[in-house]
């Protein structure tokens, strides 16, 4: 894990202040937090042997920081000590009411790694962009390891680093910036916003996490949607932290990337019900048995379930289907010119298809059109069609008729 550490102060408040208020609280909470070192304790008390190399100062916070790792079992011999810097904060000011926190940071940008060599050859890595230089120093020196980074704000360094990443979870606003473009909340703005985002992803996977807590992703050219699994939320800053270490570990057991998000989004959702980013680290086994995900597991490790099987998310783009490509050997991700625009095609009024944002199989087979399922976390619902005239572009579509189950070639 590369990141920077930092200690989260939680002030809760019943009510957001407003300016010039004055509070006064008999408590406070303090939990070690940041997106690389949650994820290393959720990861390292699931049972993975996990290393973590950021900054701290020489401070009582690093002394509760080092004490936290410790007590996780991190590794933490990369973990590195500024004398001329305090550790980071983040001073959280939580509406206890809605689970709401307003989030000041204290971050020294100087306070970066000086050492990046290591006695070992990592696997998997996480790089929550707070050390730009221990994340390329790592990635240019270790070719096969597959990466996970974090993106909270789309800046130029954080979106350079994203593309050379295996796996990208960012938030609605990383993306917004990626693609830009905004969303509104409807099928079609969720697809063309991917779509942006694939058009100079190179081979990244992006994975946004949005600001209703729905995951936006995409298996084999099919855009998909994973809703917000409900819970009474005391405290959402944990969400993303929970996510990123679960997701890798589902990485990491060879699980497909609907059942991965499927295993991140439970732990996830599993931690805002407590106050604190590591101090809610769900039990592998409270989220095994909250996401249905047990048997699967098993399975996984032992690699008899392909990945085509454990599909069990509604696409955002019911009857979706994809033109031939013209190269079938190839199944990686295509390059930036050969991504098509997400033109929607309406078929005889029956439904809408939007054009692929990374297209993988030649041939994906249509998805048809199911029914919503209310509260339920296996099943996104499906979106209204949109009702304006389609823009085709010079290439065909192949689109399958509702009512004969025919494919047609719209030009």
């Amino acid at each position: 894990m590369i990141g920077k550490p930092a200690m989260n102060v939680y002030l809760p408040l019943q009510e957001f202040p407003q300016e010039g208020d004055i509070f006064t609280i008999k408590n406070k909470v303090e939990s070690l937090g940041n997106i690389g070192a949650t994820a290393s304790c959720l990861l390292a008390s699931w049972g993975a042997s996990v290393h973590f190399t950021g900054v701290t100062g020489n401070d009582a916070y690093a002394e509760k920081i080092r004490d936290t790792f410790k007590e996780y079992k991190v590794n933490t011999r990369f973990l590195e000590t500024n004398f001329e810097t305090s550790t980071s904060a983040n001073y959280m000011i939580l509406n206890a009411n809605t689970g709401v926190s307003s989030k000041i940071i204290y971050t020294n940008p100087e306070a970066q790694l000086t050492k990046y060599k290591y006695d070992f050859i990592p696997d998997y890595a996480i790089i929550d962009g707070t050390d730009f230089a221990g994340a390329h120093a790592l990635l240019n020196n270790n070719a096969n390891c597959k990466t996970v980074f974090y993106g909270r704000i789309g800046d130029r360094d954080s979106i350079a680093m994203s593309k050379r990443c295996t796996w990208v979870i960012c938030t609605q606003a990383f993306a917004q910036v990626m693609g830009k473009m905004e969303v509104d909340d409807t099928a079609e703005s969720y697809v063309n916003l991917y779509q942006k985002m694939v058009d100079i992803a190179g081979s990244s996977q992006y994975i946004v996490i949005l600001n209703n807590h729905k995951i936006l992703y995409s298996v084999d050219g099919k855009v998909k949607m994973l809703p917000e699994m409900k819970m009474n939320a005391a405290d959402y800053s944990s969400f993303d932290s929970i996510f990123v270490g679960a997701f890798l570990y589902a990485m990491e057991n060879n699980m497909s990337l609907d059942d991965g998000i499927k295993l991140a989004n439970t732990a996830g959702a599993i931690s805002i019900s407590k106050l604190g980013e590591v101090d809610s680290i769900p039990t592998l086994d409270e989220v095994l048995d909250n996401s249905g995900l047990r048997e699967k597991l098993l399975s996984y490790r032992k690699e008899a379930v392909s990945p085509a099987q454990a599909a069990e998310v509604t696409p955002l783009n019911p009857g979706y289907s994809s033109t031939q490509q013209a190269n079938n050997e190839s199944s990686a991700l295509p390059e930036q010119n050969n991504v098509q625009a997400p033109t929607p095609v309406i078929d005889n009024g029956m439904n809408v298809a939007f054009g692929a944002a990374p297209v993988v199989n030649p041939e994906p087979a249509p998805v048809a059109l199911q029914s919503q399922v209310q509260g339920t976390s296996e099943q996104a619902p499906v979106m209204q069609q949109m009702n304006r005239q389609p823009d085709f572009s010079s290439q065909p579509f192949i689109i399958q008729n509702q009512t004969t189950g025919q494919n047609e070639q719209v030009q």
